[in-house]
């Protein structure tokens, strides 16, 4: 797997975008510059987020850490390159759950990844549970 390009309305990401190039990518930005939003962000495409963790002292549930500081909707696309074709997965609201909605589409096509859904995602591409 290859990653693209990251856009997301997440944590202070308001619509940002990152491209990445083949090879080592770095992200070099100052403190609240959104690396680590950066992050939770890829990790939450591939394996969504859990609703059921709540908030604990010292601690934040991602659902609530990472909503978008701008009051939008906490959604997502990822593009990739995975067994030599583009898919661009998408992640958004469904009812109360962020990032409940998922799709996997074949770039440029918007043809359904066969078997790849939300729940299998990040272990079929990635191959960790």
């Amino acid at each position: 797997m290859h990653i693209l390009e990251m856009q997301a309305a997440y944590g202070r990401l308001r619509g940002d975008s990152l491209r990445l190039e083949p090879g080592l990518n770095l992200i070099y930005a100052p403190n609240e510059g959104g690396k680590s939003t950066w992050a939770g962000f890829l990790k939450a495409m591939l394996y969504g987020i859990d609703t059921r963790d709540r908030d604990r002292k010292g601690y934040l549930a991602d659902k609530n850490r990472y909503q978008p500081w701008s009051g939008a909707p906490m959604e997502g696309e990822l593009v990739l390159t995975w067994h030599g074709r583009d898919i661009t997965l998408r992640r958004g609201r469904q009812g109360n759950s962020p990032f409940g909605a998922f799709s996997a589409v074949y770039t440029g096509t918007e043809e359904p990844v066969p078997g790849l859904t939300g729940e299998n995602c990040g272990e079929t591409l990635v191959g960790a549970p």
